[in-house]
């Protein structure tokens, strides 16, 4: 049996097409776990109205507590051999969980991931990846520097997460997570059709740029990096040190192009400070050399925790988007 474990929190608009697509899965052998995580509005309503028709469903009502804890409860209440995650506001192909089940047991795999397709108001962009089985460091190689480090795009065996849970009251959970359970499971397979709908909407946690989520998000990549790279197996992997070490990089730019919209009296100065003290001890003064322009700039800035440098990084983010946007205008895909 598969465990699927959708937190709930303000989805109204989306909530039928997620639940839809998992009851009319062709794999039926499912427990579905709505955890209503004390959303306001119709959600719980909506949850119970499935356990009324569907035994397979199985509802749960707490305080609000975040993602995080939601997807614990599942996690303790999962009775399945399989685990898998979707989120309340996307839905899934009729065969996604068919599909990801039938490559674990061909391969012999603990991970099978498919591809995603981005949903936004505008357009679709697929993220498929390829036909492959990893093993060991690769799968960890793989994860890292190639696949996604989403959660819901999985199916896992549910020995996976023994001992291993979701950090409760942070964003960015899964980044924090993912790594960990690949390197319980020390295997993964792929399978490269997007079987997996992710929708982009404003209003979401992770474009809501908050003084939270940018230290949420700072913490997750260094945290994994520290982790990471304590390990000689991965520090001595030259794709794996390189692209964590960017990865970090990245995270400590994103700081900078944000901050300037958080009001001073609610940024973490100390926090600042700390990121721009790792920038400073462990970057080139310009960053390296085969970094994009645009990250080899914002390490540049990043090095000074003061009001010029914010400002700057935010206009020339906002010049950046900008022109992206006109450049997709002229020359469309």
């Amino acid at each position: 049996m598969i465990s699927v474990i959708v937190p709930v929190y303000k989805v109204e608009p989306y909530l039928h097409q997620c639940i839809d697509s998992i009851l009319g899965q062709t794999y039926r052998d499912l427990e579905v776990l709505l955890i209503d995580d004390g959303s306001p509005g119709r959600c719980g309503g909506i949850c119970d109205g499935y356990a009324r028709i569907d035994p397979r469903v199985k509802v749960f009502h707490t305080e609000n507590e975040g993602l995080s804890a939601a997807r614990n409860l599942g996690l303790r209440e999962a009775k399945g051999e399989y685990v898998g995650f979707v989120d309340s506001d996307d839905w899934i192909e009729p065969d996604m969980y068919e599909i990801l089940l039938r490559r674990i047991e061909e391969t012999g795999t603990s991970i099978s991931v498919c591809g995603v397709r981005r949903e936004s108001q505008k357009k679709q962009k697929d993220y498929s990846m390829n036909d492959h089985v990893y093993i060991g460091t690769d799968a960890i190689r793989a994860l890292i520097c190639r696949l996604s480090t989403c959660v819901w795009n999985k199916l896992y065996r549910k020995t996976c997460w023994e001992s291993i849970c979701f950090p409760v009251n942070h964003t960015y959970e899964d980044i924090s997570t993912i790594y960990r359970i690949v390197l319980n499971s020390k295997s993964l397979s792929c399978v490269p059709k997007p079987l997996y709908h992710y929708r982009t909407r404003e209003g979401s946690i992770i474009h809501t740029h908050t003084m939270n989520n940018l230290m949420d998000y700072w913490y997750s990549v260094y945290d994994r990096y520290s982790f990471l790279m304590s390990n000689p197996e991965f520090s001595e992997d030259h794709e794996i040190s390189d692209y964590l070490e960017m990865d970090l990089a990245s995270a400590s730019v994103n700081t900078w192009k944000w901050v300037f919209r958080v009001s001073r009296e609610q940024r973490d100065y100390v926090f600042l400070h700390r990121v721009s003290d790792f920038v400073r001890k462990h970057y080139p003064l310009s960053g390296k050399k085969n970094w994009s322009l645009s990250l080899r700039t914002g390490i540049f800035f990043s090095r000074y925790p003061n009001e010029a440098s914010f400002a700057i990084m935010y206009a020339l983010n906002r010049i950046y988007i900008f022109s992206k946007s006109i450049t997709v205008k002229l020359f469309p895909s």
